[in-house]
């Protein structure tokens, strides 16, 4: 029906080839190597717009690395297509992180071998002589070493500053942590948590001093008794710590607690007797310690009080 129309009102259809095969197409001339060298060398010129010289030579180079074949079998799988070289060195390689350039790896997506938080140090036990702070080896490689001779220089001198004392007698202190413990504090907004710490410092020739947390408190020289002991016996009471220091002879030792023994090594005390009762707190004892050495009576108190001379407390006696 619909062709018997068109066929009354006189419309003739044209039928056109879209795939010919004729001489026309067959006889088409190849592109000369002039003309490939010359559309090759204007579009050099137009990549020279963008790019310079030096890295328009690395892009050449790159290119003819590449065989036209294997970049036509690449086009041909498509975008998905992945290329056979593959990097061997893990420096090209991406799929490594480098823990020494790239941003360290958090909680809760941790890596092997990464830690957000600074490792804590070894402690060993208090009655050894050789009580040091002490970390690994591996960490010690780590750290600035370099840097940390003039860390140290910067931090006696800030010192020397602050409190007046020479640098070369700070450096010669002897230093031990007492107490080291990981703290919080309940606020409204959660448990925050912090680290607390209790160190003794001293001369090993009477003066001692105690630090606790970031607080410095000032030293006080105790009573030199031929610079090994105590005077005489000293019962002290230190909130609900019991105290109980005796005098002892020479070559008796430290037969004490723990943590008296390590304020006795920084404070030159050689010989010492004594018991702790009741709380044996480690801050509570050092701190009751110390404060009974600083209130122990001298000699020339007792002298006096007792109408004899010094000489004769010491039970020293000098020919003429």
């Amino acid at each position: 029906m619909f062709r018997a129309g068109l066929t009354r009102t006189g419309v003739v259809l044209q039928s056109k080839r879209f795939f010919s095969c004729g001489k026309i197409a067959l006889q088409a001339q190849k592109p000369s190597p002039a003309k490939k060298a010359i559309k090759a060398q204007e579009h050099l010129n137009f990549l020279l717009k963008f790019y310079t010289p030096e890295l328009l030579q690395s892009i050449r180079i790159a290119e003819a690395l590449v065989s036209p074949e294997e970049y036509l079998e690449m086009r041909k799988k498509g975008p998905k297509a992945v290329s056979r070289v593959a990097p061997t060195d893990e420096n090209t390689d991406f799929s490594y992180t480098d823990p020494q350039w790239d941003e360290p790896i958090l909680y809760p997506n941790q890596a092997d071998g990464h830690t957000p938080y600074a490792r804590i140090p070894q402690i060993r036990a208090p009655d050894r002589s050789d009580l040091q702070l002490t970390f690994t080896a591996d960490s010690a490689k780590k750290g600035r070493q370099t840097n940390s001779r003039e860390d140290r220089d910067k931090f006696f001198l800030q010192l020397h500053q602050l409190t007046g004392m020479e640098e070369r007698y700070m450096r010669g202190l002897y230093v031990r942590p007492i107490v080291m413990k990981r703290v919080s504090c309940q606020t409204s907004k959660g448990k925050i948590p912090n680290f607390y710490a209790l160190t003794v410092v001293g001369d090993q020739n009477g003066m001692i001093g105690l630090g606790e947390g970031k607080s410095r408190d000032a030293c006080s020289r105790s009573h030199d008794t031929k610079k090994r002991t105590i005077i005489g016996d000293v019962d002290y009471k230190y909130h609900a710590v019991k105290l109980f220091l005796k005098s002892a002879p020479a070559g008796f030792g430290l037969r004490v607690n723990p943590n008296i023994f390590e304020v006795c090594q920084a404070a030159g005390i050689k010989d010492l007797r004594g018991k702790v009762y009741k709380l044996r707190n480690p801050m509570n004892v050092v701190k009751g310690f110390v404060e009974a050495l600083t209130k122990q009576t001298s000699l020339e108190d007792l002298a006096a009080g007792r109408g004899k001379k010094l000489v004769d407390l010491r039970k020293v006696y000098y020919s003429a």
